[in-house]
This record gives C-alpha cells, sequence and structure tokens, in this order.
C-alpha cells in the first residue's frame, strides 16, 4: 500500500520583495474587508506549483478585491428595518481595492484560506498581478484589475 502523494500548492508565480510567491486565488468582498480565514477562490488554470516556482514554503497570497460601501439601516413608522448599502459617503472609501493577502493551504480539504493566525496591514510592498489572474479577476465585474497591487503582509499586534 503506498501513501497518497502530498498535494502541493498551485497557482501563478509572482514577486514579492524579490521572492517567488503564488498567488492561489481571490476573493471579491463586499461591503468591506474579508474576514479573516476566508475561502480563497482557487483560479482556474493555476499551473505552477511550489516545487516549479523553485521553493518549497514559499508564500501563499489571495487577490482580494474589496467593493466598499456602507451598511444604512432605517426604521420606519411601522417598526420595520430597511437595510441598504450604498456608496460615496464623505469620510468612506470609493471603488474598489485591490490587494494580496496572505494564505494558506488546506491539503487535506484542497481548500485555500486567508491567513487566520494574525491581523495584516498594507506593507511597502507591491507585486505584479500575473495576466491569468487579471483575466480570471474581471469575471467578477468590478473594473480594471491593475497590473500591480499593494501586499497586506505587515502582521499588526493587537491586545
Amino acid at each position: 500500500m503506498t501513501a497518497p502523494a502530498t498535494a502541493l500548492p498551485t497557482g501563478f508565480a509572482t514577486e514579492v520583495d524579490g521572492a517567488a510567491a503564488l498567488i492561489v486565488g481571490g476573493i471579491r468582498s463586499f461591503p468591506r474587508h474579508p474576514q479573516r480565514g476566508a475561502l480563497a477562490q482557487p483560479f482556474a488554470g493555476a499551473q505552477s506549483s511550489a516545487s516549479e516556482v523553485g521553493v518549497i514554503g514559499v508564500p501563499l497570497y489571495a487577490l482580494v478585491a474589496v467593493d466598499w460601501a456602507i451598511e444604512v439601516a432605517t426604521i420606519g413608522r411601522d417598526g420595520r428595518t430597511r437595510t441598504v448599502f450604498t456608496t460615496g459617503w464623505l469620510g468612506a472609501p470609493r471603488g474598489v481595492t485591490w490587494y494580496l493577502h496572505p494564505a494558506v493551504h488546506d491539503a487535506e480539504r484542497g481548500l485555500y484560506l486567508l491567513d487566520a493566525s494574525e491581523r495584516f496591514a498594507a506593507s511597502a510592498s507591491t507585486a505584479e498581478v500575473p495576466a491569468a489572474v487579471a483575466r480570471a479577476a474581471r469575471s467578477w465585474d468590478l473594473g480594471v484589475v491593475p497590473e500591480r497591487v499593494r501586499v497586506h503582509n505587515f502582521p499588526l499586534w493587537c491586545a
């Protein structure tokens, strides 16, 4: 009897701060940042594995697109609540924010999740979005995917 081979993560190769990395999936989030540990949808046609990039344990990232909106709840005279999402309020983010967020691979279930071990903020790093990833993300109908995006890999210390 042979043991199954360990499934290595697959994605699209890019570089973050000059080091190899894989973009393994994507998340479209509305109306704010996704929750830690959110499921990232793998991109179809991902060919590069961690071994092909040349580094086992290469950092994994998910492309995140946040379509910003503000939740507004009103209570009518009859006591019913009505909730709508609106955009363009003063002081609120507008449009879509694109970035890479650290991801983890659950090999047992074959899933990619946003790394929930820490909270992350944008660092000074940027990374190129491979053309195949941009094509896949265009199906989210959020407009043009930028050629380079910020990388949210700066861990925050929270008490």
